[in-house]
């Protein structure tokens, strides 16, 4: 794998501000960025919308692999040099619950989020997202023995 496509939703200003972000950081392989939907997208990925819907945070490979959401998020951590770590440790099986949950509480938000990102008040946001219902991380039973060297990479 030499290259990801990350689709974005562009009417998104949470969304829009992490794709300049991810734009500014060195990386271990080559992003290139999109917003969902458009003309490029749908001609490089015709296919792509029998997979996933509008609201899909979409994360391509050049060999074909399709990431979604937290995935998605999980492979863009992959490839920039400051945060593979970082993607090794979400991607754990201990971990991916919480990663999961944590992608979707700000997906769910990120309209609000957006708007506040646009001037809004900080208590407005605050309050926005005390309202939103967390489940509990339903993370698989840790073994009794724990080797840490067998999760550090």
């Amino acid at each position: 794998m030499e290259k990801l496509y990350v689709l974005y939703d562009s009417k998104c200003e949470l969304c829009e501000r992490l794709k300049d972000w991810i734009l500014v950081q060195r990386s271990w392989l080559g992003i290139s960025v999109m917003a969902a939907g458009s003309e490029k997208a749908r001609k490089m990925f015709p296919d792509l919308e029998k997979l996933a819907t509008a609201n899909d945070l979409v994360v391509v490979s050049d060999k074909g692999q399709v990431y979604l959401n937290d995935r998605a998020w999980i492979m863009v951590f992959y490839a920039l040099e400051e945060y593979r770590d970082w993607s090794y440790r979400l991607a754990h099986p201990l971990l991916m619950p919480l990663a999961r949950q944590a992608y979707a509480a700000i997906s769910r938000n990120r309209y609000a989020i957006s708007r506040w990102l646009r001037g809004g008040r900080p208590e407005d946001l605050a309050r926005e997202l005390r309202s939103v219902p967390l489940e509990a991380c339903a993370a698989p039973q840790a073994p009794a023995k724990i080797n840490i060297s067998d999760y550090l990479r």
